[in-house]
């Protein structure tokens, strides 16, 4: 459900930009072509977003769907900065996001999975705007690619400790738990 209002808030910052902020009737048309792809991208993750959640309330729960839902999260965030500003878009943000909902799911692995996937993903948005990536010309400077990759693998890095110190307040907690049984009459 989560995944399906987080799509929905982006979308309507698409819109409101694209009718009502940003843009005249002339840029409406300009960009047109690019509001069709958002759209279509934004309808089919939805529908990714809904068959998770449809699984989930059927109590369908295959090990796979978290890296299936992750890697279509990834891959409909890289398609939609690509046909916007690339690496320039505010949607590479996003993958912060994605690393911070694989959290929600309590698996270490899974984080790993969607901090690989988002750098991944920001990678291929860079090498899709930048067609000769070994010439002096780039269109993101190879300090900003570093700083924005170790700040993706920082993130999961520190939410994987976080995993695992909550898993380290668990078991603590278990055993204090079952002394006590023990020591009760």
């Amino acid at each position: 459900m989560l995944r399906t209002v987080s799509i929905g808030g982006f979308y309507i910052v698409k819109l409101v930009d694209y009718y009502y902020f940003f843009l005249d009737a002339a840029g409406r048309n300009d960009t047109l072509r690019f509001h069709q792809g958002v759209t279509a991208l934004a309808v089919a993750w939805t529908m990714v977003a809904l068959g998770v959640l449809l699984c989930l309330r059927r109590h369908v729960f295959p090990a796979v769907l978290k890296y299936l839902s992750t890697s279509c999260d990834v891959f409909l965030i890289t398609a939609m900065a690509s046909i916007g500003n690339g690496p320039h878009s505010p949607l590479v943000f996003v993958y912060f996001l994605i690393t911070g909902l694989a959290t929600l799911r309590f698996s270490l692995a899974l984080i790993w999975y969607a901090s690989i996937g988002g750098m991944l993903g920001y990678m291929v948005t860079v090498g899709l705007s930048d067609p000769t990536w070994f010439d002096a010309e780039h269109t993101v400077p190879p300090v900003e690619q570093m700083v924005m990759l170790l700040s993706l693998a920082l993130t999961g890095i520190v939410l994987g400790q976080a995993i695992r110190r909550v898993r380290a307040i668990a078991d603590d907690f278990a055993h204090r738990e079952a002394s006590a049984g023990k020591d009760a009459p």
